[in-house]
């Protein structure tokens, strides 16, 4: 398994119980199929870097959007299940655009076999070599 972030942006002017039935779905997609979600993070309605443009206008003719609702979920999955939750949310109007990312945390370190990958196995060679030298 592996430990993702996905960060969405939703239209500004998304209704709280399709966001809401959103997350669901991809809750339960995720659980469905063995994984864990760690997490899920309203991060709220923010000024948007550019104007994102939506797929399709909405019913009032809006297309473009200035701001928009920055939504995390964190959570582990394989591969494919990332790239099945990535679909759903393809396929929702409401969502302007999304990123998958690997998180990183600090037991990837630990876990690490080679010495030459792990930060705190290269931490300690490096002190034995000062006081080596010492």
């Amino acid at each position: 398994m592996v430990f993702y972030e996905c960060l969405m942006t939703a239209k500004n002017t998304a209704h709280y119980n399709n966001l809401t039935a959103l997350m669901k779905d991809i809750s339960l997609k995720i659980v469905n199929n063995g994984g864990i979600v760690r997490s899920i993070q309203n991060h709220g309605v923010r000024q948007l870097p550019h104007r994102f443009r939506a797929k399709y206008a909405d019913r009032e003719g809006n297309r473009y959007y200035e701001k928009g609702r920055f939504i995390s979920v964190f959570y582990d999955a394989s591969p494919g299940i990332m790239r099945q939750v990535e679909g759903i949310l393809n396929l929702d109007e409401q969502i302007l655009r999304n990123t998958h990312l690997k998180g990183r945390n600090k037991f990837m370190d630990v876990n690490n076999v080679r010495e030459t990958k792990n930060p705190y196995i290269q931490e300690i060679l490096q002190e034995d070599e000062r006081s080596g030298a010492n």
